[in-house]
């Protein structure tokens, strides 16, 4: 907890903001890469402007995903990281899917970014797009081989989009991420957009020691408060209002769909009279 302390300050919970990048190169939706920066752009400073906390920023859209992220992708992301930076000094990470922890760490340490997100940690875990082994003993290891100690790891446990393969508990997942190194424990609920169950979260910070407890999806204005947990991640709130969309489906919004300041400045605004 300290070194969640040194980052993100002591006033609780802190709100992580979402960057989900337009298609990058190498994807058939991929729209230019000057659309792709003015998207990025504009979101990342409703954030900032709105009062968040921190910002993280993912390659949401880049379907299919793989455990690696395309080579062709990477310039344009690093672009795109580096450029943030410049305009904050706020807490920024950095999540490419699937699991690629290694760019991850290589571009958060280049851009001084402060945080990963790691979505396969200690779960193994079959999706639409294969079935990915955990690699909490290969992202810790790399960490310390490329001197990134500084840079922290928020492990997914039981993470959304996924069918788990492993027979743990939950409770298991939360002691076994914190063993091997984790710096954060995020909860999701099964889907974008859909919150954690309250016992799901409660169980979490019951295992978790003095390690953050950090909520993935389905965080809003209207729930937030029933749960006790040190960080929420929030994206596809901030993007527009509720619609319907088909379960399988992994992202609510067309990536062209921008976040409002209005709706950061409202959530931030509840967050302060909670604090």
């Amino acid at each position: 907890m300290k070194k969640f302390i040194k980052i993100f300050g002591t006033k609780k919970p802190i709100v992580i903001g979402m960057v989900h990048c337009a298609p990058m190169p190498g994807y058939k939706d991929f729209p230019g890469a000057k659309i792709v920066e003015n998207k990025f752009l504009h979101d990342f400073k409703a954030l900032i402007a709105g009062g968040i906390d921190a910002v993280m920023i993912e390659n949401n859209y880049d379907i299919p995903h793989y455990e690696s992220a395309k080579k062709s992708t990477l310039p344009l992301l690093i672009k795109i990281c580096l450029k943030a930076r410049k305009l904050t000094k706020k807490p920024l990470g950095l999540c490419v899917l699937w699991n690629d922890y290694k760019n991850a760490l290589l571009i958060a340490k280049k851009a001084k970014f402060n945080f990963v997100r790691n979505p396969v940690f200690v779960d193994k875990v079959k999706t639409e797009y294969g079935i990915f082994l955990p690699r909490a003993d290969e992202a810790i290891k790399f960490r310390k081989k490329i001197s990134a100690e500084n840079i922290l790891i928020f492990a997914d446990v039981k993470v959304k989009h996924a069918k788990h393969l492993s027979k743990k508990s939950l409770a298991e997942s939360v002691s076994e991420a914190i063993k091997k190194g984790a710096n954060g424990i995020i909860i999701t609920g099964k889907w974008t957009g859909d919150p954690p169950k309250n016992s799901d979260v409660n169980e979490a910070k019951k295992n978790a020691d003095e390690i953050p407890v950090i909520l993935g999806s389905g965080i809003t204005p209207k729930n937030f408060r029933k749960y006790n947990a040190d960080a929420f991640i929030v994206g596809s709130y901030f993007k527009g209002n509720d619609i319907k969309r088909e379960r399988h489906e992994q992202n609510i919004y067309h990536w062209a769909e921008k976040i409002k300041k209005e709706k950061v400045k409202k959530f931030i605004k509840s967050i302060k009279a909670l604090r």
